[in-house]
């Protein structure tokens, strides 16, 4: 595919290809397309490295599955989530005012530690999925929050299927992207939501609404819109929260630490709010250690991606700075 002076000058970095082929099972239609796509890796290879060499940065970046496409390619096929309208007249969605009820009933007049909390350690978050090549975040952050609330309330610990929301969410356009919103109204709607057994999970695969697959559904009665201002709040006391991000080339090579990168310039991406904590860590320049604080965010894009799954973003004590 490559002649004798491209091989010379680029060995470690074909190399480094034909194992990222083998890892994530890449397949190309002919030498010209896997030509094109060393070049992109090559060029994310390099943005790769520049990052890792800045000692100021909170965070590292890896080559990943994504690492033979470019932003535009990436953004496409994966950012899927629709711009979202405020919803009028909706008989489910309990508003500011809720809010207030809602909270008194589970957090009463207890305060709580701003610095850190993670559901992931008191068994309030299930495995992290991955929707492949489905612009389906939509379903698996909405479908995430609601297993988190069986999980916490219940002591339940199920699995639902994203699949079934992909097919039969007609508010929503499959693979082709949706609203969080529009999942938890159809999920209300459709009477609840199939286990993930009896309905899996396809991708992009054909697949046509078949919503008698089983004969126990799990659902919700309605859903509740947090304010900007009590992120903090309602995550510690009332579980994890679907949420929309700006997602970045920067934040798709995420590997490990505190992501404090560039985010992209409109939310994009559906993920879920799993916890909050703060790292002290050194200044390079000053020597002095500086108090980090970050948010915990689940991702759908398997447990290869990021650290298992997982990112951490900035935020400050408060957790009124968002920082995507």
């Amino acid at each position: 595919f490559f002649d004798n002076k491209f091989l010379m000058n680029n060995a470690e970095h074909i190399n480094q290809f034909y194992m990222f082929i083998k890892t994530n099972n890449k397949q190309y239609n002919s030498p010209n397309e896997m030509k094109e796509r060393f070049q992109v890796f090559l060029q994310n290879a390099h943005k790769v490295n520049m990052h890792n060499n800045n000692k100021n940065s909170l965070y590292k970046k890896e080559l990943n599955r994504f690492a033979d496409l470019t932003y535009h390619e990436f953004k496409n096929k994966y950012l899927s989530l629709r711009s979202s309208k405020p919803l009028k007249n909706s008989k489910y969605l309990l508003d500011q005012m809720n809010y207030e009820e809602v909270i008194k009933k589970y957090r009463g007049e207890e305060n709580f530690d701003h610095a850190a909390y993670d559901w992931r350690l008191h068994s309030g978050v299930t495995p992290v999925k991955d929707q492949k090549n489905c612009g389906s975040c939509w379903a698996f952050s909405s479908i995430g929050s609601v297993e988190s609330q069986y999980a916490i309330r219940k002591n339940k610990l199920i699995t639902l299927s994203e699949q079934e929301l992909v097919d039969c969410s007609f508010k929503n356009y499959g693979c082709n992207g949706g609203l969080i919103n529009n999942a938890f109204e159809d999920m209300i709607e459709l009477g609840g939501i199939c286990p993930d057994g009896d309905y899996p999970y396809v991708s992009d695969a054909p697949n046509l609404c078949n919503i008698d697959r089983c004969t126990e559904k799990y659902g919700i009665k309605n859903y509740l819109s947090v304010p900007d201002n009590k992120l903090k709040e309602a995550l510690r006391f009332l579980g994890p929260i679907s949420i929309s991000v700006a997602v970045s080339d920067d934040f798709a090579f995420y590997k490990e630490g505190i992501f404090d990168g560039e985010c992209g310039d409109q939310l994009n991406h559906a993920v879920m709010l799993v916890g909050f904590g703060m790292k002290e860590i050194v200044n390079p320049l000053t020597k002095k250690g500086e108090k980090h604080y970050y948010y915990i965010i689940k991702n759908s894009w398997g447990q290869q991606w990021g650290e298992r799954g997982f990112i951490n973003i900035e935020t400050d004590e408060s957790g009124l700075m968002r920082k995507c």
